[in-house]
C-alpha cells in the first residue's frame, strides 16, 4: 500500500513548512539532547520558556498492537491449567496458573500489553462465548503451545458485559507498574478487582435507569416450617445506596426478592441449605461463612466506617442484620480491594457506600408481586417489555439518576400524607410556571450521571472524561440553585444539598476544569490529558519534545536539500517509528548513509543513524510525559474520590428535581389534575376513592386514532364493593387497572389523568387479573387463581384497595358462581376493603339487594341486529346478559358454531331459574 493511503501514518509537519530554523534554537536543542535532564533542570527550562495554558495537541502515540498470526488450535493438548507441570511453564504463565488456582470459578483476564489474555480452559470458554479466535502461546520448552484468547483492554467493558450476561464472574489481573523501557524484566501484576454481576462499576456494563443490586440474605429457621427470621441487605455499588430490612415468614422474603430483581445474591452455607426462600427465584453465591459470624461482621463494619462501635447505625448488635451487613461489606472487600498503602493491614474495599438505611416494612404502599405484574407497573405482563408499562408512560426524566429515582418511587409509593403533598406542591409550582420548568429541564438535559461518576471516582476507576463530566455536572448546580428560591423548595428535604451548596464541590470542579483539557483521550497512560502550565516538570518535558520536533522539521529540510528529492517526507508510523519516505522513482538517488527500512508498492522508506538516535530520545521524553501525566491524574482522581459522598448527596437532589419536573411536564402536557389526598386521621373520609373523568395513563398514550373514554369511580364512603359486569373486550380489565394505577400515581405525589380526584391513602393494593398456570409447581389455572384469591382475603384490610377480575371462572359454572358469590360477601361484610369485582356472573348483582355497601356497575354495550358495539363507558346498574356468544362471533368463530351455541343457551335458560335464593348470607361485621 502506498504511503499516502495508509491511515496510521502521515506527514509530521503538514504543509506549513519554514525554510530555515533558528540557529540558536538548534544549538540549544543539540546541547540538551546529550544529557538526561533532572526535575530541577526541567523546572528551570519551563521557567525560561513558559508555556501558555491552552488545549494541548495530543502527541503522537506509540501503540504496539501485534495481530495474532498463530494458527487456530482445534483440539488443544493443554486444555486445563492443571494439566501441565507448573514448574515447566514460562514465568508469565506460571504466575497466571498461580492466580487461577486462587480463583478457580472465575474467568481470569491477564493483562499483557494492550490485551487481556486468557489461557487454558478460560481461553477455550471465552473464544466460544465471545466468538473470538482461539490461538496459542509458547508455554515453555517442555510444554509447547497452550490455548490463548484475548480481548483488547480498551474494549474490555463490552466483552465483560457479555461474560456477565452468561452468569460468569471475572478476575482482572492488571499491571501494577509501568513497563520498563529496557530489559526483559517481568512486569509486576496482580488481581486488581473481581467483577461479579452485582459488583459492576463500569458504565458500559450497567443499565442507566436501573439500579444494579447486590443483596445479602441470612435466615434463621424456627420450629414452624413457614416461619423464619430473615434479614436482607442490598447495595448498589455504582450509586452507594445501602438499604437493610428484616422480617418473618418465607413468603415475605420471597416477595422481596422477586421485587428486588437483584443482579447477585450472596449468603452463607447454612442459609443456602434451606432452599425454600430462594428456589425458583434467584441463584445464590455462597460466600465465606466466617465473614457472616457476629464477631467478624462487627469488626468488618467498624473497619469500613472507621467506628469505635456500631450503636450509631441503629442496628441491634445481636440481630441478623449485623451479620448480613458485615458479610456484604466483606464480599466487597474481596471483589474491590483497596490496594493503597493508607489502609495498612486492614482489608477494606475502595467502594464508597452510604451508611445502611433501615427500611420499615410497614412504611409505604404494599404491592405484592402478582399485583405488580397484573398492573404492569414497570414492565408489561405479556412479554416483559418496558414500553406499555406505567413507568414508560410517566417517566419524563432527562437524567439516568432521575430514571432510577422515579423507578424507586413507583415501586414503593408513599403512605405519609405530608410527603405526598410536598411533592404535589412542587409539581404544582412547576406546572404553573412554564418558564421555570423549562429552564430547569434545559439544564438537566445535558447533566451526567453524577451518582455513578462519583462512585467510579471513589473506587479510583474513573477516566479523564469521567472527571470532566463530574466538573460539568457540578458547574450546573449553582445555576440550578438560582431557580430554587421559592419557599416550597426550601421546605422540601430533597434540595438541601443544592440550596446549601458545599464549597468543596465548586473547588474540585474548578481544579478539574483548570487542569484537564475539554476533550481528553480515553487512555490514561499515553499523555495528552492536561493543559500546559499546570506542572513545571511537565512543561519542561513538553519543551523538550517541542525542541525534538523542531529538529525533525529541520532534518526533513536538510535531507531534502542534500538528496535533491523535493517530495521527500519525514513521517512516523506507530510500528516502525520515524522514517524518510521517497517515491520508487527517486529511491535510486538517496544518499549512501540512508538505510533502507521498508519497501512498498509505490514508496521506499529509509532511516539514518542520526534519525534513529533522535527517535530513541523522543520516545524517552514521551514516556516520561505519559508517566508524569498519569501520576498527576491519579492524584487528582484521589481528591475527587474523597468528595464522592458530597457529590452523591447533590446527585440525589438532582434526581428528585428531575423526577418532579418530569411529572410536572407530564401533567402540563397531558391535562392532568392534582388529586386531593385525604388524611388517615379523618375517619369519615380517609377511605374515600372518588375520581371524576379518570383515564388510563398508559392506554391513553397508546391510542392514536381513538379518543380514550373517561370513567368515574366512587368507593369508600357508602360503597365498599362494586360488582362490575359486562362482556369480554368491553373494558372491565382496563377499568380495574386504571383505578389501581391512579391510586399508585396519587401516592407517589403525581398528578393524575382525570377531571378531579379525592383519594384516601391505601395501605395495600391487591389485584387478581387474568388466567395463568404454574406447570412447574404442578398447579392448574384454577389452583393458581384460588391461591392468589386466598392470599388477598388473608392479607387485605379495610384500608386496602382490592381489584378482582373473574374469580371462579376456572371450574364448573355453579362451583365458580358459588365461590365468586362467597368471596364478594366476604369482602363486603368481613374485610370491608374498597373493592371492585369484575365478573361475567351477572347473578352477583343480587348481592346489592341485601348488603347495603355493595353497588352494581356495568360496562355499556350497544346491541342491534346481531351487531355488538363496545362503548367502554362504566355506569351504575347491573347487566343481565354476558354477550359471550356475540363476542365469539366478533372473534371470528365460525357462524355454524355461533348459531348452535345460541340454541344450547336457550335450552339451558329454559331449564334453570334465573334467580338464586340465598338462605344463609354471611353476616355483616359490625
Amino acid at each position: 500500500m502506498a504511503a499516502s493511503q495508509n491511515p496510521i501514518q502521515g506527514s509530521l509537519f503538514g504543509g506549513n513548512e519554514q525554510s530555515c530554523i533558528n540557529e540558536s534554537e538548534q544549538a540549544n536543542t543539540s546541547k540538551i539532547d546529550n544529557e538526561s535532564l533532572s526535575h530541577q533542570q526541567l523546572k528551570d527550562d519551563a521557567s525560561r520558556r513558559p508555556r501558555l495554558k491552552k488545549a494541548s495537541t495530543e502527541p503522537n502515540k506509540i501503540t504496539d498492537i501485534d495481530e495474532f498470526t498463530n494458527t487456530e488450535i482445534e483440539e488443544p493438548k493443554w486444555s486445563h491449567h492443571n494439566l501441565p507441570n507448573i514448574d515447566d511453564l514460562t514465568p508469565a504463565l506460571r504466575h497466571y496458573v498461580e492466580l487461577k488456582i486462587e480463583n478457580p470459578e472465575r474467568v481470569l483476564l491477564y493483562r499483557l500489553g494492550d490485551f487481556f489474555e486468557c489461557f487454558f480452559e478460560d481461553a477455550i470458554k471465552i473464544s466460544q462465548i465471545l466468538e473470538i479466535t482461539l490461538t496459542s502461546k509458547e508455554g515453555g520448552k517442555k510444554i509447547g503451545k497452550v490455548p490463548m484468547a484475548g480481548i483488547p483492554h480498551h474494549a474490555s467493558d463490552r466483552y465483560c458485559t457479555e461474560l456477565i450476561k452468561k452468569g460468569l464472574s471475572i478476575a482482572i489481573c492488571d499491571q501494577l507498574e509501568a513497563a520498563p523501557t529496557k530489559g526483559n524484566k517481568l512486569i509486576k501484576r496482580g488481581i486488581t478487582r473481581l467483577i461479579t454481576p452485582g459488583t459492576i462499576l463500569e458504565e458500559g456494563m450497567l443499565r442507566a435507569k436501573h439500579n444494579n443490586w447486590l443483596a445479602s440474605v441470612l435466615i434463621k429457621s424456627t420450629s414452624k416450617s413457614e416461619i423464619i427470621s430473615w434479614s436482607l441487605a442490598k447495595i448498589d455499588v455504582s450509586t452507594g445506596e445501602f438499604i437493610v430490612q428484616e422480617g418473618k415468614e418465607v413468603n415475605n422474603l420471597r416477595q422481596e426478592l422477586i421485587k428486588l430483581k437483584a443482579a447477585e445474591v450472596i449468603s452463607e452455607k447454612n442459609s443456602i441449605s434451606n432452599k425454600r426462600w430462594y428456589e425458583g427465584i434467584t441463584a445464590i453465591t455462597e460466600f465465606n461463612q466466617t465473614a457472616f459470624s457476629n464477631l467478624e461482621a462487627e469488626t468488618t463494619i467498624k473497619n469500613h466506617y472507621c467506628l469505635n462501635n456500631i450503636d450509631g447505625l441503629g442496628i441491634n448488635q445481636n440481630s441478623l442484620l449485623i451479620r448480613t451487613v458485615g458479610g456484604l461489606i466483606a464480599y466487597l472487600n474481596k471483589t474491590h480491594p483497596n490496594l493503597s498503602a493508607e489502609t495498612g493491614n486492614k482489608i477494606k474495599t475502595n467502594i464508597c457506600i452510604d451508611y445502611p438505611q433501615i427500611k420499615n416494612n410497614q412504611v409505604g404502599l404494599i404491592i405484592d408481586n402478582q399485583t405488580r405484574r397484573n398492573l404492569e407497573i414497570t414492565s408489561t405482563q405479556k412479554n416483559g417489555q418496558f414500553n406499555g408499562s406505567l413507568l414508560w408512560a410517566i417517566d419524563k426524566t432527562l437524567t439516568a439518576m432521575g430514571g432510577r429515582c422515579i423507578r424507586r418511587w413507583v415501586e414503593e409509593p408513599l403512605t405519609d400524607i405530608y410527603s405526598i403533598e410536598n411533592r404535589q406542591k412542587i409539581i404544582g409550582l412547576l406546572v404553573k410556571s412554564t418558564t421555570l420548568r423549562r429552564n430547569i429541564r434545559k439544564i438537566l438535559r445535558a447533566m451526567g450521571d453524577l451518582e455513578r461518576l462519583s462512585g467510579r471516582a471513589g473506587a479510583q476507576q474513573s477516566g479523564a472524561r469521567d472527571l470532566v463530566a463530574i466538573a460539568e455536572g457540578i458547574n450546573r448546580l449553582p445555576v440550578i440553585k438560582k431557580y430554587l428560591n421559592d419557599p416550597i423548595f426550601e421546605n422540601a428535604k430533597y434540595f438541601e444539598p443544592i440550596i446549601n451548596l458545599d464549597k468543596r464541590l465548586i473547588e474540585i470542579a474548578s481544579k478539574i476544569n483548570d487542569q484537564i483539557i475539554d476533550n481528553p483521550p480515553l487512555s490514561l497512560t499515553e499523555g495528552g490529558i492536561f493543559y500546559d502550565g499546570i506542572d513545571p516538570i511537565l512543561d519542561g518535558l513538553r519543551n523538550q519534545l517541542d525542541d525534538h520536533n523542531s529538529w525533525l522539521k529541520s532534518q526533513e529540510l536538510q535531507e531534502r536539500k542534500n538528496s535533491n528529492i523535493n517530495n521527500l517526507k519525514l513521517q512516523y508510523h506507530r510500528s516502525f517509528g520515524y522514517f524518510l519516505a521517497v517515491s520508487k522513482a527517486k529511491s535510486i538517488n538517496v544518499p549512501e548513509h540512508w538505510i533502507r527500512r521498508q519497501t512498498l508498492t509505490n514508496e521506499e522508506r529509509f532511516v539514518t543513524p542520526g534519525l534513529k538516535e533522535r527517535e530513541g530520545k523522543i520516545f524517552q521524553v514521551r514516556a516520561r510525559i505519559s508517566q508524569l501525566e498519569y501520576e498527576i491524574f491519579c492524584n487528582l482522581r484521589i481528591l475527587v474520590g474523597k468528595q464522592a459522598n458530597i457529590i452523591r448527596k447533590a446527585a440525589k437532589a438532582i434526581s428528585c428535581l428531575d423526577v418532579l419536573s418530569g411529572l410536572a411536564e407530564l401533567a402540563a402536557t397531558n391535562d392532568y389534575v392534582q388529586p386531593k389526598i385525604v388524611d388517615n386521621q379523618d375517619q369519615n373520609k380517609s377511605r374515600k376513592l372518588s375520581i371524576i373523568g379518570g383515564r388510563h395513563p398508559v392506554v391513553e398514550q397508546i391510542l392514536v386514532d381513538t379518543v380514550f373514554v373517561p370513567n368515574d369511580i366512587e368507593l369508600g364512603c357508602k360503597t365498599d364493593l362494586i360488582i362490575l359486569s359486562g362482556p369480554n373486550a368491553s373494558g372491565k380489565s382496563c377499568y380495574l387497572r386504571q383505578v389501581g394505577l391512579l391510586q399508585i400515581m396519587a401516592q407517589i405525589g403525581s398528578w393524575i389523568p382525570a377531571k378531579s380526584g379525592t383519594l384516601g391513602i391505601a395501605d395495600q393494593l391487591f389485584t387478581r387479573v387474568g388466567a395463568v398456570d404454574d406447570l412447574a409447581a404442578g398447579q392448574s389455572t384454577f389452583m393458581v387463581e384460588m391461591i392468589e384469591t386466598a392470599f388477598i382475603l388473608n392479607k387485605a384490610t379495610e384500608k386496602s384497595l382490592v381489584l378482582l377480575d373473574e374469580i371462579g371462572r376456572g371450574t364448573s359454572t355453579f362451583d365458580g358462581l358459588s365461590i365468586a358469590w362467597s368471596v364478594s360477601e366476604f369482602l363486603a361484610t368481613k374485610i370491608k376493603s374498597r373493592s371492585i369485582f369484575a365478573t361475567h356472573y351477572h347473578e352477583l348483582n343480587q348481592i346489592s339487594e341485601y348488603i347495603d355497601n355493595v353497588e352494581n356497575y356495568q360496562v355499556l354495550v350497544k346491541h342491534n341486529n346481531n351487531s355488538l358495539s363496545f362503548l367502554h363507558k362504566v355506569e351504575k346498574g347491573g347487566t343481565n346478559k354476558s354477550y359471550g356468544i356475540e363476542a365469539a362471533r366478533l372473534a371470528g368463530v365460525p357462524i355454524e358454531v355461533v348459531n348452535n351455541a345460541k340454541k344450547v343457551l336457550n335450552s339451558l335458560e329454559k331449564n334453570n331459574t334465573n334467580t338464586i335464593q340465598i338462605t344463609n348470607p354471611i353476616k355483616r361485621q359490625i
